[in-house]
């Protein structure tokens, strides 16, 4: 019988796309030409015999019922030979990376990503700092991080991109549909992006505005919100039990984005795998039922 063989680094880059929406967005996260990674997708898209993409004028607008089948594939596919090498290989890298992420990580996707990790990197030492964007994104061009993980809400020069979400107002279930003015807010400090987002859609609507409550928790925030105290904005990912989702009279907000920004000079490969199984729990989470 003819076997048939389907290029795992094609599959790579058809994960990137589907990740990142973009040709040159995939092949820059992938180190590779935007030509180079169109004629993988072609030549897979020719092995099947299937079009696995959709293009309008030139930019990708999702993928075909064929392309979203074999992404999930990919991703597990992708996944175990990553785990498999990596199992198999033994990687005999010590030392110490310096990693900078926002608090809200440590709760959701950091216990599955350090797990991984570990197993993968048994011989590196990891040492963390938990900040605003603002104080980690200082740290690694000062060259005391190895590599930040950050927020923003719009461009990031230097950085990759690994998650994309939108951001929302919520509050807690006794919040009444009527809008209190000064609009009660709960809030991170000064530099959050979110934060900066938030103030800055209530400014452009001419909305007043007061800080009721303030912290650098996230479990915190959340407790001052399902208290009553006010309204916060916080990507969909962290609506917790005892919040809800508001949109009546307030202005829409932009999406939240995860960027990942490396120290200056060559990286070790361990901290590209580090934010890559950041970024990969993240889709898993998502793509997790409820």
């Amino acid at each position: 019988m003819l076997r048939r063989h389907l290029d795992i680094e094609a599959l790579r880059a058809l994960v990137a796309i589907a990740d990142t929406a973009s040709f040159s967005q995939a092949a820059g996260q992938l180190g590779r030409t935007q030509s180079a990674v169109s004629l993988q997708i072609k030549r897979l898209e020719e092995t099947l015999g299937r079009t696995l993409l959709r293009r309008v004028q030139g930019r990708v607008d999702g993928a075909t019922e064929e392309g979203r089948a074999l992404i999930a594939y990919a991703r597990q596919i992708l996944r175990l030979n990553d785990e498999a090498y990596h199992c198999v290989a033994r990687e005999t890298s010590v030392g110490t990376l310096r990693v900078g992420l926002p608090e809200e990580l440590m709760e959701s996707v950091f216990p599955a990503a350090m797990r991984r990790f570990r197993e993968q990197y048994p011989g590196m030492r990891l040492t963390l700092r938990c900040d605003l964007s603002a104080a980690l994104l200082a740290a690694v061009d000062a060259g005391t991080l190895d590599l930040a993980l950050f927020k923003h809400c719009g461009a990031a020069p230097a950085a990759l991109d690994l998650w994309q979400e939108p951001l929302a107002w919520m509050a807690g279930e006794a919040w009444a549909n009527e809008r209190p003015t000064p609009l009660p807010l709960a809030l991170f400090g000064e530099n959050c992006a979110f934060r900066i987002a938030a103030t800055g859609a209530l400014a452009r609507e001419g909305i007043e505005w007061r800080l009721a409550y303030t912290g650098s928790s996230t479990t915190g925030l959340r407790h001052a919100v399902a208290c009553g105290l006010g309204v916060t904005v916080l990507p969909r990912s962290l609506l917790a039990p005892g919040l809800s989702v508001v949109a009546a009279g307030l202005p829409a907000l932009p999406d939240a984005h995860l960027a990942v920004r490396h120290a200056a000079g060559e990286s070790h490969p361990a901290a590209a795998r580090f934010a890559a199984l950041i970024g990969e729990e993240m889709r898993l989470r998502r793509a997790a039922p409820g």
